[in-house]
């Protein structure tokens, strides 16, 4: 007997390692083994009773007994009529498995807020700074810049002025008639020295 007990408890914590992390911490959560050691007392079941509804509870919630036979099996090993069973699996549903219930809600959503941190937070790194690889095209090839990567336009320097735009230099126009010429030949003649002060004769 001991055997089968010790195979069978082997199968159960099997069953429970293959729970989803959220089910085996709402399992334990609710102390659902002192409810039924409790029962004892109030219902006057007796020890072994007791041990029945304890291994068939555990089956169920490790999911190696169906919901349905739930009820079944507790008749058969505990040896109470349906009524009793009846009314035995509605006060183990309002105080045992209705809060497994609950808590197994909270688990999941306690991981769909902390999946919806760690994806917000991972996005956060791609907004402000960019991939290695990212960064080494970009500064291999600066003509990939998009428009929204380029810097903002600030105020352009002189020197960018004029190296973006064509260069012109102002026209000026010389007037190339006798006139002109002759009025500045002679003006130059009224400015320049008589005589060049290097030829000038030693005294």
């Amino acid at each position: 007997m001991e055997n089968t007990i010790d195979l069978l408890q082997i199968k159960i914590e099997k069953a429970r390692t293959e729970l989803s992390g959220e089910s085996r911490q709402a399992i334990d959560a609710i102390d659902w083994k002192n409810v039924i050691i409790g029962m004892r007392a109030e219902k006057g079941y007796s020890f072994t009773q007791i041990e029945d509804l304890e291994l068939e509870t555990e089956l169920l919630l490790c999911g190696l007994l169906n919901p349905e036979d739930y009820p079944k099996e507790l008749e058969k090993r505990m040896g109470i009529p349906k009524p009793q069973v009846n009314e035995l699996v509605n006060e183990m549903n309002m105080r045992v498995f209705s809060k497994i219930r609950e808590e197994l809600i909270k688990n999941i959503e306690r991981k769909k807020v902390s999946e919806n941190k760690q994806t917000e937070e991972l996005k956060k790194p791609e907004n402000n700074l960019e991939s290695r690889e990212e960064l080494l095209k970009k500064i291999e090839n600066p003509n990939l810049l998009t428009e929204k990567e380029l810097p903002a336009p600030s105020t352009p320097s002189i020197l960018s002025q004029k190296l973006s735009g064509a260069f012109s230099v102002p026209k000026v126009e010389t007037d190339h008639s006798l006139n002109n010429m002759t009025k500045s030949s002679e003006e130059e003649k009224t400015t320049l020295p008589k005589i060049d002060p290097y030829r000038e004769p030693m005294e």
